[in-house]
């Protein structure tokens, strides 16, 4: 079950790949104007595209000028988009996480076991 402004990100990004992406800004400004985006502030909207991939929608987005969000057309679209948005995001905090864990043994004197099913 979608919220309504689930169902209209999913119908604004239905003709966008990842050669015409549609930028943060004008998404906003559909949703604003549909009245789905109350205030200047955009969180509502990043917070449905999260709740979106959650449900499996694979809404990728490109950074830069040229930037912003499409759906995932093809596996190597989705796999480049999790390379550079997510695995890499886990990594660095992976290893922040273990270097913070380290300094924590040696100021508190115990170990801290890195489980990821815990975080």
């Amino acid at each position: 079950m979608l919220t309504p402004i689930e169902k209209e990100i999913i119908e604004q990004l239905q003709a966008r790949r990842i050669e015409n992406p549609l930028n943060r800004k004008s998404l906003a400004e559909k949703l604003r104007w549909k009245g789905l985006l109350l205030s200047r502030d955009d969180r509502a909207m990043r917070k449905a595209i999260e709740d979106l991939r959650k449900k499996g929608h694979l809404i990728c987005h490109r950074k830069g000028r040229d930037g912003g969000y499409y759906l995932a057309a093809s596996k190597a679209e989705y796999v480049d988009f999790r390379a550079r948005e997510y695995k890499s995001r886990i990594i660095s905090l992976a290893d922040t996480l273990r270097e913070m864990d380290k300094a924590a043994e040696v100021k508190f004197g115990e170990e801290i076991q890195l489980d990821l099913f815990q975080i």
